[in-house]
């Protein structure tokens, strides 16, 4: 592979002149783009690329411009390419958008990036999801996240801020189609040091993706969540990130994420869950969070709406002064759920609930936690304790990334080479 190392002077202050030299690096085989310290006013978000490695200076910023909204004045048919507007003078070539209507959510929207214009009619870059008729509310709005991967193999980004300008933009974006950070169908990503403040939707966001890292970041006053790793995505890592004062949960484990480590993380005063995992939500490592002041549970084992979300091991977390709201627990376990280990955490409580555990659970092993200062009693366990061991299993299911093997992404067309 032909390495390209950009070291460019950028010399316009919008997310065109560092996409240049993003894409020039990638035709040329890859290499790493240095972005100079500035303020960069974003349109779109910066599109990562296969083999190429983006590096902000200190004081590397990237802030999204506030977005414009117009209703659709045609209907847009699933897998085209074109839409109208009523106010077209509203966008230009280039901008990042997101279309909807009111038949359409998550996955069903189309984020994407005007790329020509003809007339009346707009053309983008990916096909439309779904079909968006105006008569049921059908608009184009000035969406996107402020970094993206859709399709990348092998790309980081390093060492910048990204300022979603909210409360001044005052449309939200759904995690499953973006946040400050977005990765979708990509593999062997990496986002590092990098800072995710004031987006008006989740920090960041990883969905149907494999081998992604996101390590020593700081994801905080967004209005929703801090990280969302989702749709299936398999063996992550969530490594020596802070995750505070967001308007969801800390993380949102969402559906059918597996073989993730979850490690060394501070995750305080988020407006849900510290930690919810979920819907065949399987195979993960929680291991060494400081998991403080959050106003759901501290840790949240999700109720599974068909298959539960099992073979679990968290050990040595601190859970301390979280479910805020007095409607759950520290540490709570939904019905249904098996082969969860829970051991050697430290749970404070705020005159609330440790641990609670609901019906119909099997495999259950709380060993060795401390809870308020002192070792584990049978009656710091609320609700149904007949699956509870207390004590360390001798056998359990390996787990976490590891723990992988190559069939383990195939529900993603993908094998799984070894790590």
């Amino acid at each position: 592979m032909c390495v390209f190392a950009c070291d460019k002077i950028i010399k316009m202050n919008n997310n065109q002149s560092i996409q240049r030299l993003v894409d020039d690096a990638w035709r040329r085989g890859g290499g790493t783009v240095k972005i100079p310290a500035g303020e960069y006013q974003m349109r779109d978000a910066l599109h990562l690329r296969d083999n190429v490695r983006v590096v902000g200076e200190p004081g590397t910023i990237l802030q999204k411009v506030p977005s414009v909204r117009s209703a659709l004045s045609c209907v847009c048919g699933y897998g085209h390419y074109e839409f109208s507007v009523a106010e077209p003078e509203k966008f230009s070539i280039g901008m990042g958008v997101l279309i909807a209507d009111n038949n359409a959510g998550g996955f069903y929207t189309t984020q994407t990036t005007i790329t020509a214009q003809h007339g009346k009619y707009f053309y983008i870059d990916r096909p439309f999801a779904h079909d968006y008729n105006p008569t049921l509310g059908g608009c184009v709005t000035a969406l996107h996240s402020l970094i993206d991967a859709h399709g990348v193999h092998n790309a980081s980004v390093e060492n910048i801020i990204l300022d979603g300008n909210w409360p001044a933009e005052t449309n939200n974006l759904n995690g499953c189609r973006g946040g400050g950070g977005f990765l979708l169908e990509s593999h062997g990503v990496t986002i590092e040091n990098i800072e995710v403040r004031h987006f008006h939707g989740d920090a960041i966001s990883f969905q149907q993706c494999t081998d992604v890292t996101i390590s020593g970041c700081f994801a905080h006053h967004n209005s929703g969540g801090g990280l969302h790793p989702g749709s299936g995505s398999v063996r992550y890592f969530l490594q020596n990130n802070r995750i505070e004062d967001n308007g969801g949960n800390g993380i949102f484990y969402c559906l059918r994420t597996t073989h993730s480590l979850c490690e060394n993380n501070t995750i305080a005063r988020n407006s849900l869950d510290g930690i919810s995992m979920g819907e065949r939500d399987t195979d993960h490592i929680l291991k060494n969070n400081s998991i403080t002041e959050n106003s759901g549970a501290g840790i949240r084992l999700r109720a599974p709406v068909i298959q539960s979300g099992d073979r679990l091991w968290i050990e040595g977390n601190e859970l301390r002064g979280n479910n805020k709201d007095g409607k759950s627990a520290e540490f709570a376990v939904a019905h249904d759920l098996h082969d969860i280990c829970f051991a050697r955490n430290e749970i404070k409580t705020d005159d609330g609930k440790a641990i609670e555990i609901d019906a119909n659970c099997s495999n259950l092993f709380l060993a060795d936690n401390n809870i308020n200062g002192r070792l584990q009693k049978p009656e710091d366990v609320t609700g149904d304790i007949s699956a509870v061991a207390f004590s360390k299993p001798e056998k359990f299911p390996e787990v976490g990334p590891a723990a992988a093997d190559a069939d383990s992404a195939r529900h993603l067309n993908r094998e799984l080479r070894a790590l």
